[in-house]
């Protein structure tokens, strides 16, 4: 499958190269029929922006994540989570710096593009699809990564989430995270909570997603959707979050809670009333929870601690795993509620590292699970391979254990 994708994408360069070739030919003099000219090294000027809008639908439709476009290289796809050289010509600085013009514009954003270090927005192509664009500076010229949004909302099923994810969103008021590092599809697990709730809540409420970029497009169904884009709709994401309580939200979204001040803001909706999800930076529930800690405002640590543990319900950690057969990777995940043994690891500093533990026991109870657990399943289901899951396991020897007495 990769390979067969990887030749696909380079054909459709090679199909809007020579597209490009025949208005070379045309501006040159050269009609179809006559000798074509010989293969560039470099693409004619203003030929990139439009073979770019070819490479994207493409990508699209043979499910690349993202597209990598840099100075002086080719452009490269992600396929199957490796990066694929494509069969384009070399970039130069003017056509990265066009496509950086191009994002800018199209996000409003007032800065000029030779004053741009770093820029993160959305970007829509016509007929093809969303993507999140990320502009960053490397050697004086500018690189671009294009990360494909799907108009598709997910679906638990679909993302493989366990089970018991269902219940999460069926609370009046309480804090949901989730947590994993950046790439492992964060985003997508939010975006299908949200869609849970929009297409089988029995109430009509409001919900506010305060994002950037925004992402995932949500039309009200069932719920009232309010997406406000940090920049453009509201100054920051602790401004957005403050006002949203004074909006009449019933849920507010938060797609980065790394700031202190956008954590308080956070505690304080829930504390008002509010269910709350936000996406995290850290590798597990563990650290999750840590790094909550560390943002609240106060120095008792125990109060601290009471008190997030009157708040959080839910926290989802995930890792993008290798398919056993290849292909795109397969979601592992770590649930966690607050069940008893959970709250006890909370409030206790002495008995935080046995957390895995209170999730590994309430399993069968409340849901809960470990990431090693979730890497047992997927060995089991032949969707990852017995050395893989041992290599990513918290605990190798238990989870071999654990894997060789089901054999």
């Amino acid at each position: 499958m990769h390979g067969r994708r990887a030749h696909a994408l380079r054909l459709v360069i090679a199909r809007g190269a020579s597209r490009s070739d025949g208005l070379q030919q045309k501006s040159a003099g050269n009609w179809p029929g006559e000798p074509s000219p010989r293969a560039r090294t470099a693409f004619e000027p203003g030929a990139f922006e439009f073979l770019f809008e070819s490479l994207l639908e493409e990508a699209v439709r043979l499910g690349a994540t993202d597209i990598h476009v840099r100075a002086g290289d080719v452009v490269q796809a992600r396929v199957d989570g490796v990066l694929v050289p494509l069969d384009t010509p070399t970039l130069n600085t003017a056509d990265t710096r066009s496509l950086a013009a191009r994002i800018l514009e199209s996000n409003g954003a007032s800065e000029r593009v030779e004053d741009v270090k770093e820029f993160e927005g959305s970007m829509s192509v016509r007929g093809v699809g969303r993507f999140r664009a990320n502009i960053l500076r490397q050697r004086s010229s500018f690189m671009v990564v294009m990360r494909v949004i799907s108009d598709v909302l997910p679906t638990f099923e679909q993302l493989n989430l366990p089970r018991a994810i269902v219940h999460a969103p069926k609370i009046e008021a309480g804090l949901i995270l989730v947590c994993g590092a950046p790439e492992s599809g964060r985003s997508t697990t939010i975006a299908a909570l949200i869609n849970h709730l929009n297409t089988t809540s029995a109430s009509r409420r409001h919900c506010v997603l305060v994002e950037r970029p925004i992402e995932y497009l949500h039309k009200s169904q069932r719920w009232s959707m309010t997406q406000r884009e940090v920049g453009s709709d509201t100054e920051s994401f602790e401004d957005g979050v403050r006002s949203a309580i004074m909006q009449d939200a019933d849920a507010i979204v938060i797609g980065a809670m790394e700031e202190h001040s956008v954590v308080e803001a956070a505690m304080r909706a829930v504390e008002a009333g509010r269910l709350v999800i936000g996406r995290m930076q850290a590798p597990d529930a563990g650290s999750a929870i840590r790094q909550m800690l560390q943002r609240m405002e106060g120095e008792d640590q125990q109060a601290l601690r009471l008190r997030l543990a009157e708040v959080l319900h839910c926290v989802v950690g995930q890792k993008l795993v290798p398919r056993l057969t290849g292909g795109r990777r397969v979601l592992a995940t770590q649930l966690l509620y607050m069940t008893p043994y959970v709250r006890e690891s909370v409030l206790d500093a002495g008995s935080f590292d046995n957390l895995n533990d209170a999730l590994r026991k309430g399993r069968d109870q409340y849901g809960t699970q470990t990431f090693d657990q979730s890497l047992a399943d997927l060995v089991l289901a032949g969707e990852v391979s017995f050395e893989m899951a041992i290599k990513l396991a918290a605990n190798p020897l238990d989870l071999e254990l654990q894997l060789r007495g089901s054999r």
